[in-house]
């Protein structure tokens, strides 16, 4: 009971301490089922709410939750909202890219299980090609490449859950 009441104080004070270190912000809370380290990258769905935080750093009292709390989703909707070329990466060019990084950690370690991606920014695109002979109209595409930034969550029997941030090369 004295330990529930000392850790429960604990993360009152440091609330407090977020609080005056962002006026006119929001101090946001964590749940710890989907991220180990609040430090890092948090993906919108890992937070629970936020308590407002007034002009002069004081906590106001007023907390709203997340709407979107819950089990972190991917997202890919930055890599496939440009209109932008991706017939080579096929028909679902987010299971491409998902299947590609799952098959690079796997690579690295044999029980990587992938539990979300996230696109961060909208990728960095380039195709190459040249014109056809037989018509000047068409180009053929020699060379097609992508860099995403993303963050993702990976477990593993031997490290637990690491969340990661990387650019996802793919190429053809």
């Amino acid at each position: 009971m004295a330990r529930e009441a000392g850790a429960r104080a604990y993360r009152t004070s440091r609330r407090y301490c977020a609080a005056a270190e962002n006026p006119g912000g929001s101090v946001a809370e964590i749940d710890p089922t989907y991220i180990d380290d609040p430090n890092g990258y948090v993906p919108p769905e890992a937070i629970r709410g936020a308590w407002l935080v007034d002009g002069s750093g004081k906590l106001t009292g007023e907390y709203r939750e997340n709407p979107l709390h819950g089990v972190p989703q991917d997202d890919f909707g930055k890599l496939t909202d440009p209109d932008h070329w991706l017939g080579w990466l096929g028909d679902d060019p987010a299971t491409a890219v998902r299947k590609g990084i799952e098959e690079s950690l796997r690579a690295q370690v044999a029980d990587a299980v992938v539990e979300w991606v996230k696109i961060l920014e909208t990728p960095r695109f380039l195709t190459g090609g040249r014109r056809r002979s037989e018509d000047e109209e068409v180009v053929v595409v020699t060379r097609a490449a992508l860099a995403a930034p993303f963050a993702l969550s990976v477990r593993t029997t031997q490290h637990g859950r690491s969340v990661l941030l990387g650019c996802s090369p793919g190429r053809r």
